[in-house]
């Protein structure tokens, strides 16, 4: 047969330690789950976000006829193309989002 052992009470000083450890213990589980949360709805946040570029404009760049396009680049509103001309010289075209020309380079190779 097996004899049940009721505990005996704590010491108050005791119990007093255990309340504080139990109170600090729930204080910081809440805190714990605060954090998680606002990370679970920063992370559901950032993925419903539309990522995909929208086309606001479109328009039409005009470069030298029988010229051949090198490079290009887009930053900051502006599209830059690298440009050999029939005779074999590199122009630099630089074009505003609507394809007026801005600024037109001459490359000199020396």
């Amino acid at each position: 047969m097996t004899t049940h052992v009721e505990d005996e009470p704590l010491d108050p000083k005791v119990e007093a330690i255990r309340k504080k450890m139990v109170r600090l213990l729930l204080v910081s589980g809440a805190i714990m789950m605060i954090g998680l949360m606002t990370v679970l709805i920063a992370i559901v946040y950032k993925l419903n976000q539309s990522s995909a570029p929208t086309i606001t404009q479109t328009g039409t760049i005009s470069i030298p006829s029988r010229s051949k396009i090198v490079s290009t680049a887009v930053g900051d509103g502006k599209i830059m193309l690298t440009v050999r001309d029939t005779n074999g010289k590199i122009n630099i075209l630089i074009f505003d989002e609507a394809g007026n020309l801005i600024s037109q380079l001459a490359v000199n190779e020396q």
